[in-house]
């Protein structure tokens, strides 16, 4: 499908796109108006864990979703390293219940969890998470992150180190060019500056329960950045969407210039992708350039859908577990468990 796009002229793949995105938005519209008549929070259920959230400095809302109610051990694992690092973990789950077997263990590392209907997809349960922090201001972090992810493959410390609140009020762990700039909604730290903000406290306040994806990612992922960035808040990304391409196209010409050899197929999606920038037209760094960002960039987070339902079509995706192994110590196990449950679930 992308090479078919990037045969067409660019102005008519600009219509394309274009209209396909104005009828998602039109659907987005009807949702977020019926959403106005309807009930300001979707918790079903609520757990106090073990952890105080009262008091804490550094507060995780951390989005879950599972059709069958597990919490896997890839997620287990990301929870464990937020707890390392000092965050009081708010768990919001979006799935359809949770099974016994997880709540205490889940109690045992988070300070609440949150058991809701799927409505508003993450932007909803972030919403009610933000919701439960007493109070905001008085935090030094507050950070958003859900189960969209494989990973960290790094250890976390790394990531926030990075994140340093002297050059930005917000961050990101990626940024995309997608309609526009802003940065992706898997991995938000937001420091004392940006949750003292009215803009943060008026993006959530208005924030409906919106039942189309392109609305939440046009009006809320996108929307978010937008919002704050007008109000003089600085947002950055720790792994920006320009400097991996241009560091993949460079290491490319490189290498075609001494004459490395590289994978007939991989050449030829590579070629694509160049054209494809250079047309100034943005992709998604976390899908198409992912094997350079975690093997050269030390990136720690590996897209879920990417290794589920690979939707661009990257090619040679299943050497995914070498360059993983290569390039941390993560255990891959955790991801081929999950990955093995998810596909036998879906023939179900």
């Amino acid at each position: 499908m992308l090479s078919t796009l990037i045969r067409l002229p660019f102005r008519l793949r600009f219509v394309i796109a274009w209209a396909i995105v104005q009828c998602k938005i039109m659907a987005g519209y009807v949702s977020y108006w019926i959403s106005a008549f309807r009930k300001d929070s979707y918790v079903r259920e609520r757990w106090d864990g073990r952890v105080p959230l009262a008091g804490a400095r550094r507060v995780a809302v951390f989005v879950h979703y599972d059709r069958q109610g597990v919490v896997h051990d890839f997620v287990w694992h990301y929870l464990r390293q937020l707890q390392s690092l000092g965050f009081a973990i708010v768990f919001s789950s979006n799935s359809p219940r949770l099974a016994e077997s997880q709540i205490e263990p889940l109690r045992d590392i988070c300070a609440l969890i949150l058991r809701r209907d799927n409505v508003g997809y993450d932007f909803g349960a972030y919403k009610e998470g933000i919701a439960a922090v007493p109070d905001l201001p008085a935090l030094d972090m507050l950070l958003l992150a859900n189960d969209s992810v494989y990973g960290p493959l790094h250890h976390l410390a790394g990531l926030l180190e990075r994140m340093d609140p002297q050059d930005a009020d917000v961050w990101g762990a990626s940024d995309s060019w997608e309609f526009s700039f802003h940065l992706q909604s898997y991995f938000l730290l937001f420091h004392k500056p940006a949750l003292a903000s009215p803009a943060f406290g008026t993006f959530w306040d208005r924030l409906r329960y919106v039942q189309s994806k392109t609305w939440i990612i046009r009006k809320y992922e996108i929307g978010l950045t937008r919002a704050l960035r007008r109000a003089g808040l600085r947002c950055r990304a720790a792994f920006p969407y320009r400097q991996a391409a241009t560091a993949l196209i460079e290491a490319v010409v490189e290498r075609d210039i001494a004459g490395d050899g590289m994978d007939p197929v991989r050449k030829s999606f590579i070629q694509q992708v160049f054209r494809t920038i250079n047309a100034g037209v943005p992709l998604n760094g976390t899908h198409f350039f992912w094997d350079y960002l975690i093997a050269q960039m030390d990136f720690p987070f590996l897209k879920r859908d990417l290794l589920q339902k690979n939707p661009a079509r990257i090619p040679l995706l299943n050497y995914w577990e070498r360059v993983v192994k290569q390039s941390s110590d993560y255990d891959t196990e955790l991801i081929l468990r999950h990955l093995e449950l998810s596909l036998k679930n879906r023939s179900v």
